[in-house]
């Protein structure tokens, strides 16, 4: 049965490290980890230069906001493209945003136009995650309910 702690707690803090520790230890990420590094909350925005990260370093999955108005994967040393203005926008102030229903939101700047979307809307409360998979090497971008769905948006596969 799991314990459950109080926020701030000396044992909290004590249980947190020694996951951390084991984590690390063991080459794994802790659901506190992965959720710190892989995903992004349903209403908070990743900005240029931002990216959501997961998988070790050998075979790390990344999603970025580019300086110039692009949206990306990368996988080991292949880079996809999830979009990429057409023209001459340049800017530090696009960013990615998850919508109350799931839909992944690129917008040009806070109250501006919107480049792309995944199309999502059936997803409520759902976080935008980045994960790699081992069986035919792939960087995966989704968009995760916790508990309820999955749904993959992008593929990045990586061939030797």
């Amino acid at each position: 049965m799991a314990r459950i702690f109080e926020i701030g707690s000396r044992s909290a803090r004590g249980a947190a490290v020694f996951a951390t520790v084991a984590a690390v230890a063991l080459g794994v990420a802790t659901p506190a980890n992965a959720a710190a590094s892989n995903r992004l909350h349903n209403g908070s925005k990743l900005k240029p230069g931002h990216c959501i990260t997961d998988g070790p370093a050998s075979r790390r999955a990344k999603f970025c906001v580019g300086k110039n108005y692009n949206i990306y994967m990368t996988y080991k040393s292949l880079t996809c493209t999830v979009y990429a203005a057409k023209g001459h926008l340049s800017g530090p102030s696009a960013y990615v945003q998850v919508a109350r229903n799931g839909d992944v939101r690129f917008y040009q700047y806070s109250g501006g136009r919107l480049l792309w979307h995944s199309k999502t809307s059936k997803f409520t409360g759902a976080d935008l995650v980045i994960g790699s998979s081992r069986p035919g090497g792939q960087a995966k971008l989704g968009v995760d309910q916790p508990g309820k769905a999955f749904f993959i948006i992008k593929d990045c596969p990586y061939h030797d």
